[in-house]
């Protein structure tokens, strides 16, 4: 088995002309790209990279609103390490994160599945309707669930009230302001799923299909031999990127709920946020955001491993079939 696969991959460098080659090689042939792509290598270096730098050392001090600051070693990491808030904060980010972006992986895929069922007329139409959430604004969308959730006034509260049932208030009581966060979120973003995923299932060759049916395989056969394997490598790429992303968001949670109630749903970004623009501590608010770049860049790791490992994924995938 190991010989057939390291076969498989030969065979595939070679069809692909995947050969090794070193920076030297790489150089000669695209020297003329390389000069064109230095002067936007520096403008992103400088717009990107100095401010991480200048945020590093800005960690190391007292800067507030106004104030230059002054030198404090590593004060602002200890009081990161035993603020009970930012503990707090950072367990319901990761439950956030990870209870979104499973949702908009899921709601993504069934998406995708169902818009490659559906005749080619109806296809532009439903997807338009589906992709539609992403493309609002974030800001928009949390006051558009505010207003749907809100226990006075929203919708939910009339809907229900109409059968004379009092629902539970979706954004003040319990885990409900939580869920409904992770909710909304999930609403906002899952088309990036089911983008990739239409992408990827559209590109699977047709006649795989028909040779899993006249093997006799049903379809849920078909979808677990044929689907499944070349979902595979999409997953990886949307979970690192959507991850990341979610660490991130901060428009719609904060127009949502603003973290609260009281400190309920206070993620990451929103603490970042209070700490800089309420308490105008910009020291320990660049702090709290090299702990949210830290999450991104673990995610970044999963990312270039799955892109460099993009090869073994898809002989693995295939040996599925």
């Amino acid at each position: 088995m190991a010989q057939q696969d390291v076969r498989s991959r030969e065979q595939i460098r070679k069809q692909y002309g995947l050969n090794e080659r070193t920076l030297t090689d790489r150089l000669k042939e695209n020297w003329t790209g390389y000069i064109f792509i230095i002067p936007t290598f520096v403008a992103f270096s400088a717009l990107f990279y100095f401010p991480i730098l200048r945020g590093l050392y800005m960690t190391l001090t007292n800067t507030q609103l106004g104030q230059p600051g002054e030198f404090i070693g590593l004060e602002n990491y200890v009081w990161l390490a035993t603020n009970d808030l930012f503990v707090y904060a950072l367990g319901v980010t990761v439950v956030f994160v990870a209870g979104t972006t499973f949702l908009q992986l899921v709601l993504g895929a069934t998406a995708a599945i169902l818009l490659n069922e559906l005749r080619e007329a109806a296809q532009d139409w439903v997807g338009a309707l589906i992709m539609s959430p992403y493309f609002a604004a974030p800001l928009a969308g949390g006051v558009i669930w505010m207003w749907f959730l809100d226990n006075d006034f929203g919708f939910v509260v009339k809907f229900f009230g109409v059968f004379g049932v009092d629902p539970p208030a979706l954004l003040a009581t319990g885990l409900w302001p939580f869920v409904s966060l992770i909710v909304a979120q999930t609403w906002h973003d899952y088309a990036y799923s089911a983008i990739i995923y239409a992408a990827a299932i559209s590109n699977i060759p047709s006649e795989q299909y028909e040779a899993a049916a006249q093997a006799g395989a049903n379809r849920l056969q078909r979808f677990r031999d044929v689907t499944l394997p070349r979902l595979l490598i999409p997953t990886v790429v949307i979970l690192s990127l959507r991850t990341a992303w979610n660490v991130a968001e901060f428009s719609q949670p904060f127009a949502l709920t603003g973290g609260g109630p009281g400190t309920r749903t206070m993620l990451l970004s929103i603490l970042t946020y209070r700490v800089a623009f309420v308490d105008l501590n910009f020291g320990r608010a660049y702090t709290i955001g090299m702990a949210m770049i830290l999450m991104t860049m673990s995610a970044a790791v999963v990312y270039v491993k799955a892109i460099s490992e993009e090869e073994n994924l898809y002989v693995w995938g295939n040996q599925l079939c």
